[in-house]
């Protein structure tokens, strides 16, 4: 598994985009728009083949109506006027052996769901979305992608920004439960006793391209380079 993307609910996306420009001097760009879902974003790419969604709500009765877990997300934080991070995907080039087995351990999913966009270069992106079932209120657990064709990525090269994606950090409720949760959903072995920030107990996953990490607490924190979402 490897680290695709961050997910940020966002009123004003391309706005988002220009804050973490000025604040950081991350380079961001224009994404496009999800019409079957009303939702549109802004991206910000990192060397390691990650990168940060700004995602917002174009259409409220389309998004309002969607069936896609995310979307239902996004609407409960626009409702509830809330911006920031709200979730992630993991990235596999094998959804379907995830399915099957997801399908032998019975683990509830939804999806997968298709999705696609055509970028300002004429490109279509596609990809798939698969989720497991869980209420997004009381606690976070990532989506998996898998990309059609090419990962998604910047029209031009230097769009992307020189630093990686390094650690993506989640607060739980209950340390042990979790991480035999995550286990057990995401195939992702044993995890490396370690401590986050606080100085609390957390266990470490190694990705392709990162670090997964949960310790008690709540929450999701992304760090890219030396910058902490």
């Amino acid at each position: 598994m490897y680290f695709d993307h961050l997910v940020v609910a966002a009123k004003s996306p391309e706005q988002a985009k220009k804050d973490m420009n000025m604040k950081h001097g991350v380079i961001g760009v224009q994404g496009g728009e999800h019409k079957a879902w009303g939702t549109y974003n802004h991206l910000a790419f990192f060397s390691n083949q990650a990168y940060i969604e700004w995602l917002g709500v174009q259409d409220y009765d389309t998004a309002l109506n969607s069936g896609n877990p995310l979307i239902q997300h996004l609407i409960h934080n626009h409702d509830q006027d809330v911006e920031g991070p709200i979730t992630f995907a993991l990235r596999t080039s094998d959804m379907n052996s995830l399915i099957e087995y997801w399908d032998e351990e019975r683990i509830p999913y939804q999806g997968p769901f298709e999705g696609s966009r055509t970028k300002p270069n004429g490109y279509t992106l596609s990809w798939r979305m698969l989720f497991p079932k869980f209420n997004f209120e009381s606690k976070v657990l990532p989506f998996v992608i898998e990309w059609g064709g090419d990962i998604n990525s910047p029209d031009n090269p230097e769009d992307t920004n020189s630093i990686p994606f390094n650690t993506i950090h989640i607060g739980v409720d209950e340390l042990e439960k979790s991480k035999e949760e995550w286990m057990h959903l995401y195939q992702l072995g044993e995890p490396t006793p370690s401590t986050d920030l606080a100085g609390n107990p957390s266990y470490d996953w190694e990705l392709g391209n990162g670090t997964l990490s949960l310790s008690k607490g709540e929450g999701i924190n992304a760090k890219f380079g030396n910058i902490n979402i």
